[in-house]
């Protein structure tokens, strides 16, 4: 019989060490089918996906920074998000985006993707480097047509 509630303490949730950064999943422990709830710690130089630039077809995503800081990458800026700061992002091509770390301190973030099972496809559109390359070209472009 169901107490109705479920207590997990992320030092009990082994990371995935096949994802960037360290990766904690929580839905399996906490019995979450609706959606899946990570916190993650990305170093100096770690993204938080291994698809670099990416979108899902069918799930939305959204990040809350609650320490440190990060940059959040799309196809027309990039930007910087402190603690306490969060972005969603729609599924499709229009809520492509890649999340890293460039900064000398960590960042610990809680990432949300709904539906759970919509996670895949996953679609990587460029690296995270290229991505920045292509929109460092257009402002170049820009200002050229100035």
């Amino acid at each position: 019989m169901s107490k109705g509630w479920t207590h997990v303490d992320l030092a009990d949730v082994a990371p995935n060490p096949e994802k960037p950064g360290t990766r904690m999943a929580l839905s399996p422990p906490l019995g979450i089918e609706a959606f899946n709830l990570n916190v993650a710690v990305l170093g100096t130089g770690e993204r938080l996906s291994e698809n670099h630039y990416h979108y899902h077809e069918n799930q939305q995503e959204l990040f809350l920074v609650v320490a440190g800081r990060c940059r959040v990458e799309t196809e027309r800026e990039g930007f910087e998000m402190g603690t306490d700061e969060a972005v969603a992002f729609d599924d499709g091509e229009a809520g492509a985006h890649v999340v890293h770390n460039p900064f000398d301190e960590p960042c610990r973030l809680v990432a949300v993707g709904w539906p759970q099972d919509g996670r895949y496809p996953v679609h990587q559109l460029l690296t995270t480097e290229e991505l920045r390359e292509s929109r460092d070209d257009d402002s170049g472009d820009a200002a050229d047509a100035e």
